[in-house]
């Protein structure tokens, strides 16, 4: 197998609340690793880290602990100039387009500048690749003197991702990049970043809560609740067989396609806790039907489940290699 083009290990993002000593756990412990050419979907409900822990990979907040590498690099402790260098290998593409644009420059200007800041091409060269870049995201010469107010929402996130692509990045963190557009639209921009991701090789940390799009869209996931990872897998064995209680939950949860069929729900008892100061202990333990007393003590670590699995559950995995057995 290749080595990965992105590595995460023990991630973490602690926001400080009013009191000093108060804090909320918004990334605990996060470890991932992202292949070239492959899609990692991260899935969790609202608050549960997911939109964090993108811009923490990117730099954009700063990580309170953990290791992020970019082709065997750290750049965890890079200053400006070195991040610079970095941002030509891994972009990020926003939730809204309508924020993330700047509303005062041309489609021309908005793709251009990274070439010019990044890349220090010429005119010519930044106008011949500004037109190649549209073109990829199917758009014309005619939308490079438009701004975004003149655009539709999907027209707009074709924007943004082409200038994501300027810098040709090895990879594209994509933070609920169609939860903003209209259905229609939402099915044309999965076919596009798809279309890219098979021509150019690039490998997507794709950020959601869409159940659909990730069973359609992702290699592997990574499910977060309360800011850390309880499950990882192939995306294919995580649906077909969700082992982590709060997995089982979600999933069966989600509304199903078919006319007049029903899946058996799992349901969790009460609310999501509040992130602020935490318990050095299971964070679903007082939800959970599953939990046993040990949960109640110490926080479990993702504990491997064949070759491609991992699940944070000691009784989950109890129960299922019992039922196994």
């Amino acid at each position: 197998m290749n080595n990965p083009i992105l590595r995460v290990h023990g991630l973490r993002k602690h926001f400080e609340v009013g009191h000093p000593r108060k804090r909320l756990n918004a990334i605990d412990d996060v470890a991932l690793d992202l292949f070239p050419g492959e899609t990692l979907a991260v899935v969790g409900e609202s608050g549960s880290g997911k939109s964090t822990l993108a811009r923490c990979i990117v730099r954009l907040i700063e990580p309170s602990a953990g290791e992020i590498e970019i082709d065997g690099r750290s750049i965890t402790r890079l200053g400006s100039a070195g991040l610079a260098r970095v941002y030509r290998h891994i972009q990020l593409v926003f939730q809204d387009p309508n924020s993330s644009l700047n509303p005062r420059m041309t489609v021309r200007q908005t793709i251009e500048e990274p070439l010019q800041l990044q890349l220090k091409m010429g005119r010519r060269q930044r106008a011949a690749r500004s037109r190649e870049l549209v073109a990829m995201v199917g758009l014309t010469d005619e939308h490079l003197g438009r701004h975004p107010h003149q655009l539709s929402g999907g027209q707009r996130q074709r924007v943004g991702i082409a200038r994501a692509l300027a810098t040709e990045p090895r990879v594209v963190i994509l933070d609920e990049p169609t939860s903003s557009l209209d259905v229609s639209v939402r099915g044309q921009i999965l076919e596009l970043l798809q279309h890219l991701q098979e021509t150019l090789n690039l490998a997507y940390l794709f950020i959601t809560h869409d159940l659909q799009v990730v069973r359609r869209v992702s290699h592997r996931v990574a499910v977060m609740y309360l800011g850390g990872i309880v499950e990882q897998g192939r995306t294919e064995d995580v649906f077909a067989d969700p082992i982590h209680p709060y997995t089982r939950a979600l999933l069966s949860a989600a509304p199903t396609a078919q006319w007049g069929v029903t899946r058996q729900r799992f349901r969790l008892a009460g609310e999501i806790p509040s992130p602020i100061d935490l318990p050095d202990a299971c964070r679903l333990a007082g939800r959970c039907p599953l939990a046993e007393s040990p949960c109640h003590q110490a926080k479990p670590t993702l504990v491997p489940v064949g070759s491609h699995r991992a699940v944070a559950c000691p009784p989950a995995l109890t129960l299922r290699q019992s039922l196994v057995g």
